[in-house]
Parts: C-alpha cells; sequence; structure tokens
C-alpha cells in the first residue's frame, strides 16, 4: 500500500509542476521514482521514460484535434532521436547510480536557468527550416532522453521553432509526439537490453499526474507565470544541490 500512494503522489506532484508552469514536471520524476518511491537509480529513469512518454500521449491527441502536429518534421526528428535512446540507455547502464543522479543534478539546474531566462526567441520561428539542425538536436535529445529518463521537450521545442520554423503551437504538439515516440523508443531499447521496467509504478504514476495536471492548469490562473516558473525553478535547484550532496561521496 505505501508503494502504491508514493506512486501514485509522486506522479500528483510532478503533474502539478507540469500543470502550475507549463514545462519541467518530467524533471522532478527520476528524484521522486529513488527517495519517494525507492527505486533504484537505473530503474528509475527506464520508468520514468516509459511514464512521459505515455503521458505525453494525452497532450498529443490534444494537440493533434487542434491541429497543432506536424507529423513531417517529428518523423525527421524521430529518425535520429530513436538510435539517440538505444545509445543513451546503454551508456546508462554503464554509469554507477551515484554519479548517474550527480549528472542529473546538474541537468536539473541547466533547465532551471533555461526556465527563468527570457526567451522570446524561442518563441518566433525562423524562415525556412534547418533540417540538418533538426536531425542533430533530435539525436542529443534522444542520447538525453535515453541516458536521463526525461522526454527532453525542453530541448525539441526550441529545436523545432529555430530549426524547423514552427510556430510555439504547432512546436509544442509536434513535441508531445516526439516524446510519445522516444517512450516508445525507449521502453523496446530496455526490452533489448533485458533491462527492467516498473510498469506498476509507471500506471500509478500517469494517474496521479493526470490528477496533479488538472489541479495544476486551474491554480495556474491565480498566479503570475514568471513568478511561477522562478518558484519552481528555485525549487529544482535545491533539490539538485541534494543530489549532489547525498551522491557526491558514493561517486568519489
Amino acid at each position: 500500500m505505501a508503494g502504491v500512494i508514493s506512486s501514485t503522489v509522486s506522479g500528483i506532484i510532478s503533474g502539478l509542476s507540469l500543470g502550475l508552469t507549463g514545462s519541467g514536471g518530467s524533471i522532478l520524476a527520476v528524484p521522486l521514482l529513488v527517495y519517494f518511491v525507492g527505486l533504484d537509480p537505473h530503474l528509475a529513469v527506464g520508468t520514468s521514460l516509459a511514464a512521459v512518454g505515455v503521458t505525453a500521449i494525452i497532450g498529443f491527441i490534444m494537440h493533434w484535434r487542434k491541429g497543432n502536429v506536424d507529423f513531417k518534421t517529428g518523423t525527421l526528428m524521430a529518425l535520429t532521436s530513436i538510435p539517440g535512446i538505444y545509445i543513451g540507455s546503454y551508456m546508462n547502464k554503464a554509469v554507477k547510480g551515484s554519479l548517474l543522479l550527480i549528472l542529473f543534478a546538474f541537468l536539473m539546474i541547466a533547465i532551471a536557468v533555461k526556465m527563468v531566462r527570457k526567451k522570446e526567441e524561442a518563441s518566433t520561428p525562423v524562415d525556412g527550416a534547418d533540417y540538418p539542425r533538426v536531425l542533430g538536436l533530435g539525436f542529443l535529445v534522444g542520447v538525453a532522453s535515453g541516458f536521463f529518463g526525461v522526454g527532453g521537450g525542453f530541448l525539441i521545442v526550441p529545436a523545432l521553432t529555430m530549426g524547423a520554423g514552427l510556430k510555439i503551437h504547432r512546436a509544442v504538439g509536434t513535441s508531445l509526439f516526439v516524446i510519445v515516440l522516444n517512450g516508445l523508443a525507449g521502453f523496446v531499447s530496455y526490452e533489448i537490453q533485458s533491462r527492467p521496467i516498473d510498469f506498476p509504478v509507471v500506471i500509478l504514476f500517469v494517474l496521479g499526474g493526470l490528477i496533479g495536471d488538472f489541479i495544476g492548469v486551474r491554480l495556474a490562473r491565480s498566479f503570475s507565470c514568471r513568478g511561477l516558473k522562478r518558484t519552481f525553478a528555485v525549487i529544482v535547484v535545491l533539490v539538485a544541490l541534494y543530489l549532489i550532496g547525498v551522491n557526491l561521496p558514493g561517486a568519489l
């Protein structure tokens, strides 16, 4: 029963942060799965990747119905992100759990900084499409997703606006499509490598995430978007510093 509660609550926290800030929810998944649910770091990464992929399906369908998905560009990015997923998950296996969490902490700090910086340029599409750039960034997104168990939307959306010339709403919808494909590729990659994914936790985490996202979207209407992102960024940095402090002795 304790595992059911902790998995569901972890999903609620992740979904709540996503609903409140509009981004970054998956970055809390791995720390929650490790320290609250009690999963091994490597198992947490695979489980997080699967959960993020399933969660993205809901948003993808909503954007698809609104015509905000560019399947051609999304599939093109997936052509390089999917091989990157396999490479990233294979690299993940070779890294000690404590070092993996320290590296994850630095990724958290980078995302927190990105969230609070002004990003007007990310919402302004370029003229034409730089497909080699899209392919290159797709590969990097895949490696990061496979290695850390994150969706990679913080990289995919700018790549689609600045590289493929998509407007922001279409870029977000297409990003979710890529994340769904990456989640599926991550699952296949773990199956090929005979590595476990905790599917009961995935289901509970996703259910909790939907509840948290529903609450967060409604709460967000009462707060300043910029203020929420700054608050969330501070929380992410504090969690990252905790990960570094706890895992540094074991990594040395």
